[in-house]
């Protein structure tokens, strides 16, 4: 018992360093490059002439400063940190399992892509991914949103009535537009868990029979460890890929930074450039 509680010891201080180490690197790097964006990005706002800010609303141009860059900042070190952990914890998990009982994990190694899939749909719904709500400025709580932000403006122009339209069309849109997005995430969830449940009946199928036809080559405690350290690691891979930020999300993001960045003023009060002295 002293061994298992020294090895779990062991275990909990490598880990602990190990995703300090992680973390530390990564967020270290993505948070400068977080710093620059958000710099430039309003650098670039306040240079911009009034026109601009006419034709947006506020919203959207806080979007721009705050969502977009905070995708770029979370895709900026994500991709690598989330490979290193899947690589770490499957790689650790097949070993192990091959090491006590390689016909198992021969067989789970085939069925590794299927239980995966019900792994990632069970943890998007621990973790409140499988959302279909979308808010933008046309949503009813942008609507919402930016109805109270500028509220004297529109008192003042008389258009409370127009904009309560559109908040009920809006809420009318919403209701509608649900009922197939969540007819999919229901069938796609149900179909995650229905993986996870015949692999693991054929896993314990096929270990049960490994155990019968050979009880002098494996034990009961051989076949317990090869299929709790596949399993462990598919969790560690389902967590490791949670709240990953969607590759075209952020490309989407940066486009819209860089186009904001790159953009001329027609009047830039913070130039030194045109003509003094008139």
């Amino acid at each position: 018992s002293f061994a298992v509680t020294y090895g779990y010891i062991g275990i909990i201080a490598a880990t602990m360093v190990g995703n300090v180490l992680l973390f530390q690197g990564f967020s270290t790097a993505s948070e400068r490059i977080n710093k620059r964006v958000r710099d430039a990005a309003f650098n670039a706002l306040i240079r911009i002439e009034p026109a601009y800010f006419d034709k947006r609303t506020v919203g959207s141009i806080t979007s721009a400063l705050e969502e977009d860059a905070a995708l770029i900042h979370s895709f900026s070190g994500e991709p690598i940190r989330v490979l290193v952990m899947n690589l770490s914890s499957v790689l650790v998990g097949v070993v192990i399992s091959f090491v006590f009982m390689w016909p198992f994990a021969l067989l789970c190694l085939f069925s590794l892509p299927a239980m995966s899939f019900g792994a990632e749909a069970e943890m998007k719904i621990y973790y409140g991914e499988d959302d279909v709500h979308k808010e933008d400025e046309n949503s009813p709580g942008g609507i919402v949103v930016e109805t109270l932000m500028n509220i004297r403006t529109i008192a003042s122009l008389a258009i409370e009535k127009q904009r309560s339209d559109e908040y009920k069309k809006a809420l009318k849109e919403e209701e509608h537009g649900l009922i197939k997005p969540t007819f999919f995430r229901s069938c796609t969830t149900g179909l995650g868990f229905a993986m996870q449940m015949w692999c693991m009946a054929l896993w314990f199928w096929w270990g049960g029979f490994l155990l019968w036809k050979y009880p002098g080559v494996w034990s009961y405690r051989d076949f317990l460890i090869s299929m709790f350290s596949l399993m462990f690691s598919l969790s560690g891979m389902a967590a490791a890929m949670m709240g990953i930020t969607k590759r075209e999300k952020a490309k989407e993001a940066a486009a819209r930074i860089f186009e904001l960045i790159d953009r001329e003023s027609k009047i830039d009060p913070l130039s030194s450039a045109g003509k003094k002295g008139v």
